[in-house]
């Protein structure tokens, strides 16, 4: 009872909602007075079970679940379910107050680009956000650099009619899971603008990182009570699973879920607002079929929008404390030994080596990996069942996108990457690799990893979601403070020790160049005005190489090891980064472990 007392403190944090209690009521049927009517009373009282949701009794060897662990897992989920319902409000609230700003301004005002920044800064988990005109062109945006956001010429491809729009009102229009112009997926929320006549005038359009929210909370339950979370819309639509795969399947139709005790469980789960189920599913990360015991309950969101949130126990226990033998030269020996040879047999060879079980390419905890340039596995001999997927979007539960970091690596001459990933020593638990890349050619390459001793990250250490959104919120306010007053002032606020930005605890905010100047560092202002590119970290990592590699792609999250004066020793960060115009990048460091 303490730990979901302490769940729900810990999950509500930053969040006020009033708590709802579910009554489940039980109708005592009259007994029946012949055998015939007992067994249609049988029959129907089997039928009610089964529509409500329950553990399907036709499932063949499911282990019995005790009422005590589904009253465990519903304790767990129902703040989950909160949030995610007092979060979704928040961002069309928001979104709406700001459309309301804009009425009767013209698209191409600038106050209408300030807005727009000041937005974003104030929710994190947005990705861009676009004022579009009457004609759904794009007039202006927060994307910098993204050659899909152009304004004047970017034409939206998601379109609600007025009075649909109008309809939803301060709720907006929330889309199904959509994949961007750009590629990269999430929700488009979209409300209109009326110009100063009241007549509509196009709308502003937000596209939110539904993965980042999910997988906060994912983590929590995860390293917390040994549960994690998938989500779909009610028409089966998977928009939310830690194994990234998985994501933009429909349930109903996809090839993997096509057993009958699958489409009973899919099926089960869309028909009724809330429930538990067991079922056997084939896990292609860790390579076996195994039983999940799950409890869902329904998510509001907006008008006519139902999410369904899943809670299954399907999580691997640590099998114990994993120390890596492997120095990091001895790593990148490995991968430099295993490109010579694919250079030397060509690629056929190469990856039919690379992919043995017990071939020469795997020694001890090392073994090569290798993926194409578009993010498709190509080699993967400890998780075989992910040949040929693409993995593009994966990212770990913190938000690093590493196929997309560990191909950027690769094409920028090989070198060190930093990400968390499933460890097959330690039975799949998600630890801190540090991986070697480099490119065969311009078309595949591959890479190897170590898991490391000194991670700050365990099953019981982790990055509390709501640290890493006041991370991506600094540096957001850093984009929208140059706008308003110029990059200099910026760079003059990180620089006083007194200023409001270096009062956030835990955070360092900096400012560099493409050309590796520091214009900016809290950290240690004695680096300012010097060049920084042959910043290196014990593990070899060139961080500010990185850092520029990264705001150059738009921005994101990463992980490095930096210097750190105040403790004379180096210590683990989360960096979020992006470009401030087009030489002068924003970041901000979150100190980890």
């Amino acid at each position: 009872m303490v730990k979901h007392v302490k769940l729900a403190t810990s999950l509500m944090l930053n969040y006020n909602y009033c708590s709802s209690i579910c009554l489940y009521e039980y109708v005592v049927i009259g007994l029946a007075r012949h055998t015939f009517s007992i067994i249609i009373l049988l029959c129907l009282t089997a039928l009610l079970v089964s529509a409500a949701g329950c553990i399907n009794p036709d499932s063949a060897n499911l282990e019995p679940v005790s009422d005590e662990q589904i009253r465990e897992m519903n304790d767990a989920l129902f703040p989950v379910i909160q949030i995610v319902e007092d979060e979704m409000e928040s961002v069309t609230s928001a979104l709406w107050d700001t459309a309301r700003e804009l009425d009767g301004i013209p698209a191409d005002d600038p106050a209408v680009r300030l807005a727009l920044y000041k937005l974003r800064s104030e929710i994190p988990l947005s990705i861009e956000i676009g004022r579009f005109d009457r004609n759904n062109t794009l007039i202006s945006t927060t994307r910098y650099l993204d050659p899909w956001w152009i304004p004047g010429v970017t034409k939206s491809r998601l379109n609600y009619p007025v009075d649909v729009l109008e309809a939803a009102g301060p709720n907006c229009m929330v889309s199904d899971f959509y994949q961007y112009q750009d590629g990269d997926r999430g929700l488009m929320i979209i409300t209109p603008v009326y110009d100063a006549n009241g007549e509509y005038d196009g709308v502003l359009r937000l596209s939110y990182d539904i993965d980042s929210l999910f997988s906060g909370l994912t983590e929590y339950l995860k390293n917390e009570y040994g549960y994690t979370l998938w989500a779909m819309h009610t028409t089966s639509l998977k928009f939310y699973d830690e194994d990234t795969v998985e994501i933009g399947k429909y349930l109903t139709s996809d090839p993997a879920y096509q057993t009958p005790e699958l489409q009973n469980m899919v099926n089960t789960v869309l028909k009724n607002d809330s429930g538990n189920i067991s079922y056997h599913f084939y896990d292609t990360t860790r390579g076996e079929d195994t039983q999940i015991n799950a409890v869902w309950s329904t998510a509001y969101i907006g008008p006519e929008k139902e999410w369904r949130v899943v809670l299954t126990d399907n999580v691997p226990e640590r099998a114990g404390t994993c120390v890596s033998n492997v120095s990091v030269e001895e790593l990148k020996s490995f991968v430099e030994n295993a490109y010579v040879y694919a250079q030397k047999v060509g690629k056929t060879e190469a990856l039919a080596a690379f992919n043995k079980e017990n071939g020469d390419f795997i020694d001890g905890e090392l073994y090569i990996f290798a993926y194409d340039m578009n993010g498709t596995v190509l080699a993967l001999p400890h998780q075989p069942d992910l040949i040929g997927e693409n993995r593009w979007y994966m990212q770990d539960t913190t938000g690093i996108k590493y196929i997309q970091r560990t191909v950027a690596r690769a094409n920028l001459g090989g070198g060190y990457v930093l990400y968390l990933y499933e460890n097959p020593a330690n039975n799949f638990v998600s630890e801190l690799k540090l991986s070697y890349v480099m490119a065969i050619d311009d078309t595949w390459f591959i890479g190897s990893g170590i898991y490391l001793e000194d991670q700050p990250f365990s099953n019981t250490s982790y990055i509390d979601w709501h640290k890493r959104e006041e991370l991506v919120s600094q540096v957001r306010g850093m984009d929208y403070l140059a706008i308003v007053e110029g990059i200099p002032a910026v760079t003059d606020l990180i620089n006083d020790p007194n200023s409001d930005l270096n009062r956030q605890e835990g955070l360092y905010p900096f400012v560099i160049t493409e050309d590796g100047i520091v214009l900016a560092y809290s950290m240690d202002p004695s680096l300012v005005g010097t060049n920084q590119l042959s910043m290196n970290n014990s593990y070899g990592m060139s961080i500010m190489r990185e850092a520029i590699s990264l705001s150059q792609e738009g921005g994101g999250l990463m992980y490095s090891k930096v210097w750190d004066p105040k403790t004379m020793r180096e210590t683990f960060v989360l960096i979020y980064m992006e470009p401030a115009d087009d030489s002068i990048y924003f970041g901000s460091m979150l100190i980890i472990g």
